[in-house]
């Protein structure tokens, strides 16, 4: 997924199409239940990790010993990061409330990851 993102077939047509489900997705499921701010943050968080861990890994050259091994530990740390932030959403009781929660932390990651990879891809305005 993230290498369609990151490719020339993602234009920026498409990609506002994507932001704007996933804000959509994000605000359907706040109707249910409300995400702390907390949980926002920590979950932008993760999306900024998931973009510069993606950012490493491009950098690193095919022939390097350890490129292998960083391109499972970046696929790792992200999935592990949000199993762990979705162990720690509040029980509410409901499982609707709980899924509604995971969806919004989901939703906040894609949009951490969206704002970075939008801003460093952006096109400069002036020539230095």
């Amino acid at each position: 997924m993230l290498d369609f993102w990151y490719s020339q077939r993602c234009n920026r047509q498409l990609k506002l199409i994507i932001i704007i489900a996933v804000c959509g997705g994000i605000y359907a499921a706040s109707t249910v239940a409300k995400l702390g701010p907390i949980f926002v943050g920590v979950s932008l968080a993760i999306g900024i990790l998931l973009h510069l861990l993606g950012e490493f890994r491009l950098k690193l050259s095919a022939q390097n010993p350890y490129a292998d091994g960083f391109r499972a530990l970046t696929m790792a740390i992200p999935i592990v990061a949000m199993i762990t932030l979705i162990g720690y959403l509040p029980k509410t009781g409901h499982v609707w409330d709980t899924i509604a929660l995971g969806l919004q932390c989901l939703g906040f990651v894609a949009i951490g990851l969206f704002i970075v990879s939008i801003y460093t891809k952006r096109a400069k305005r002036f020539e230095d």
